[in-house]
């Protein structure tokens, strides 16, 4: 299948022209859910028809000006390759998160000197890693996708994670990608034409706007908040602490609880010790790390709380049925 994408009439009015986010160009990178890109572009197709003029300018980019494979079997046909055109206002990267995204040069070096530029960066998805990769979310404030959380504070401790869908930080805007995307566009709607515009949009979506300040709870903080608050917050105390562990008694004291008491929540709830469930937890981290970054199986292993690697090598392949280094090489295979 082939995913075709327009600009709007690259006329550009500038009648009643009030912010700065009207020329766009969308850099796409393989593996790229089209998702993310249609809901962007129909969200500014809709804005230009609600306006009655070209609000928003935007162009499709790659790396290279080639065709390129989205995750979910599409191609995607650009109309021009990064660098070729650098009289923009925003510059929004999309992409997956891989162990060997944020290695071109030429990327970096683009982006790098739109910011210069004084030019708005953001991120869709695993692109916020070609973004931090270049420095440019150092000391910045940004959303990243859940599921990367545990690497990315890994790779880029001096980057502030925020626990939002999306996340607007002075000249960088960051999204998790998929459906969030559509909150995010709205704002740039909101920012460039004003909330009753936004709104239009958001009502052709048959959309409620949730606005940057809601941030849902993951779905599985969810049901542990509602099995029992205590329960919820341990498992938040050991998720903020798998480098360095805790032992069952200063977790208890922390929610206000005995051992005893912890012990019988997870038991009811989960089924199995705080002590059992707080490995997983490890575990899953350390399986993160391997598919996520090129760290060392080593480092991998003392950043999720591991001091004996034939240990971490023995629990690992206890949980997952492979080594950690089986697992690396499967998934580079």
């Amino acid at each position: 299948m082939q995913f075709k994408v327009y600009s709007s009439d690259h006329k550009v009015s500038r009648k009643n022209l009030k912010r700065d986010l009207q020329r766009i160009v969308l850099v796409v990178l393989p593996g790229t859910a089209s998702l993310d890109v249609s809901l962007m572009i129909q969200a500014l197709k809709t804005a230009n028809a609600v306006t009655g003029y070209a609000a928003f300018h935007w162009r499709i980019a790659t790396l290279d000006g080639k065709s390129i494979d989205l995750e979910d079997g599409f191609i995607l046909h650009p109309q021009m390759k990064i660098a070729e055109d650098e009289a923009l206002d925003l510059a929004l990267i999309y992409g997956e998160w891989g162990i060997n995204t944020g290695r071109s040069v030429p990327l970096s070096n683009w982006l790098k000197r739109l910011d210069r530029q004084g030019v708005y960066l953001g991120a869709i998805g695993g692109a916020c890693y070609e973004l931090a990769n270049a420095s440019l979310l150092n000391g910045f404030e940004c959303a990243v996708p859940w599921s990367y959380h545990d690497s990315f504070r890994e790779l880029f401790p001096e980057v502030h994670i925020k626990e939002a869908l999306f996340y607007w930080d002075r000249k960088r805007v960051t999204c998790t990608g998929r459906a969030a995307c559509l909150d995010m566009v709205l704002r740039v709607i909101d920012h460039q034409c004003g909330a009753e515009v936004a709104g239009q949009v958001a009502e052709a979506f048959n959309y409620e706007v949730r606005g940057a300040a809601a941030v849902p709870l993951r779905q599985r903080n969810l049901t542990l908040q509602k099995m029992s608050g205590k329960l919820a917050e341990a498992v938040r105390i050991m998720e903020e602490n798998l480098e360095i562990l805790m032992s069952a008694e200063e977790i208890a004291e922390e929610i206000g609880s005995s051992k005893r008491q912890l012990e019988r929540l997870f038991s009811r709830h989960l089924d199995c010790s705080p002590k059992r469930y707080y490995k997983r937890l490890r575990l899953k981290k350390a399986r993160a790390l391997l598919r996520q970054t090129a760290l060392p199986v080593s480092e991998v292993a003392v950043a999720c709380g591991f001091t004996s690697f034939s240990y971490f090598s023995r629990a690992y392949r206890g949980f997952f049925g492979s080594t950690p280094k089986e697992d690396r090489i499967s998934r580079l295979g």
